[in-house]
């Protein structure tokens, strides 16, 4: 659900109405991220409005707008070649793993996915986004939906009331095999995956829950990742806990029927949610929660096959 985009940092700089309505084009719940190409791509966004003679009012804007779009700007493990211009860089990356599109200012149109910046609109092919659609509920296909928002996310939160590694409650792992299967191969940095559920009488206690969840994901887990595993109880008068999310510190996705792989014949509604609004989801769900109460201890299952109550 959501694209790569190269963006030139001089093709977005040089001109602040064109940085301001292009930056608020970007982000997880607008189904694009610009590429952090290179690594400190937002100084040279400044430097290029310095060259260009910004005016200082507006350099502070643009410099306040970077620092709260640092979402919007992702890192994809992208190489880049100081001695080389940032085109030059775009185009290499572009032949090793495809952008949707490169956008660069005219005349430096080098490939067919190259795009203006004034031709950054919904209705252009290369910059149409899908925010909401239809997953169908096998396990290949639910990873390929959650794959590139959980390889970019430094932090990844899954949260399914009805989640259960245990095979009589659901097909829940099949899908999780495939996503950690897909990160190991993948750009993405270790984590920690986070999942929360509904706590209720028949959950095994912690240490059959990790006992058993480290034989069953024995071997997914790629080096320096973890599994993380917490029950949550509602709070009498509270929210309920129903919905299902994939939340991270990039955005998040709300699915409708669930993350079990129940088959081909089903599908389930994958949403891009606002970014603010995913992350008071998250904090629900966070240590000081008043939406929800920890039940019990969590779980914690290493890559080594090891596990931590805590």
């Amino acid at each position: 659900m959501l694209s790569e985009y190269a963006v030139d940092p001089a093709a977005i700089g040089a001109d602040w109405r064109t940085f301001k309505d292009l930056i608020d084009r970007f982000g997880a719940d607008r189904g694009r991220l610009i590429s952090r190409l290179p690594v400190k791509w937002e100084k040279k966004v400044i430097q290029a409005a310095r060259d260009a003679g910004v005016p200082d009012v507006r350099m502070t804007d643009i410099v306040e707008r970077l620092r709260n779009s640092k979402h919007k700007v992702v890192d994809f493990n992208r190489t880049y070649d100081h001695e080389a211009d940032w085109l030059d860089n775009a185009l290499r990356e572009h032949a090793n793993r495809p952008f949707k599109a490169i956008v660069c200012d005219a005349g430096r149109t080098a490939c067919a996915e190259a795009m203006q910046p004034d031709d950054c609109s919904d209705g252009h092919p290369l910059f149409g986004a899908v925010t909401s659609c239809d997953v169908i509920r096998t396990a290949d296909e639910i990873a390929g939906a959650l794959y590139t928002i959980t390889a970019v996310s430094k932090e990844v939160d899954i949260v399914d009331p009805f989640f259960d590694l245990r095979p009589t409650e659901g097909n829940y792992l099949a899908p999780l095999a495939c996503l950690l299967a897909r990160l190991a191969g993948g750009f993405g940095s270790s984590k920690a995956i986070r999942i929360h559920f509904r706590d209720h009488n028949s959950r095994p206690p912690p240490a059959l829950l990790a006992r058993d969840g480290a034989a069953q994901v024995k071997g997914l887990l790629p080096p320096g990742y973890c599994l993380e595993l917490y029950a949550w109880s509602q709070i009498r008068g509270g929210e309920d806990f129903h919905d299902r999310f994939v939340l991270t510190d990039l955005g998040g996705i709300m699915i409708g029927a669930g993350l079990s792989a129940d088959g081909p014949t089903e599908s389930a509604a994958f949403t891009l949610l606002n970014f603010e609004h995913s992350q008071g989801i998250r904090r629900r769900f966070a240590d000081g929660s008043t939406a929800y109460a920890r039940a019990g201890s969590a779980v914690r299952i290493l890559d080594d096959g090891s596990t931590e109550i805590f």
